[in-house]
């Protein structure tokens, strides 16, 4: 079962993280201009910590994917490691900011339309309980070519839930007419 979870975790985190800097690359000013929605620090501080982040995202998840595709457990465990570090600091932020400013913006992966809700915060620590998964179990040992496809269809299977489940949960109001 550790086998499983660690495989989903290789497959689910890096590539949540990959579409979330793709979408912050297409979008470079989307998270910044959360951050100072957010009113969690001097608006001066929206772009740097916006790089910080998105750099970060990078790192984590550039350095996840490529210790999965090369099969490396060392740099796996390191980044997945460094990812689970991140995800955490995104759950505990999203639920403070979900709790005290609700309807501002996620500025996820570059989404201005998303708010940021306990949702958000919930698919972030999903996201670091698989990282900290993959950072303690590491790859899976020598699957066999079904053990594999089975990883990588729930990996990419939990991936897609977590990344809609934000948006799917956000209820729309219409005013009252």
């Amino acid at each position: 079962m550790t086998g499983l979870l660690a495989g989903i975790a290789a497959v689910a985190v890096p590539l949540v993280l990959l579409v979330s800097l793709y979408g912050q690359l297409r979008r470079p000013g989307a998270l910044a201009a959360a951050l100072r929605a957010h009113r969690t620090l001097p608006r001066s501080f929206a772009w740097p910590l916006a790089a910080a982040v998105i750099a970060a995202e990078a790192v984590a998840g550039t350095g996840s994917a490529a210790g999965l595709v090369l099969w490396r457990d060392g740099p796996f465990r390191a980044a997945s490691a460094a990812a689970a570090g991140l995800l955490a600091l995104y759950t505990a932020y999203g639920a403070y900011v979900a709790r005290t400013r609700p309807g501002v913006p996620c500025g996820c992966a570059g989404n201005t339309g998303t708010p940021m809700t306990g949702w958000v915060a919930g698919r972030a620590g999903v996201l670091a309980a698989l990282a900290l998964a993959g950072a303690l179990w590491g790859l899976p040992g020598d699957p066999t070519r079904y053990e594999m496809s089975t990883i990588v269809a729930a990996g990419l299977g939990f991936a897609v839930i977590l990344w809609s489940l934000p948006h799917a949960m956000t209820e729309e109001r219409s005013p009252a007419g």
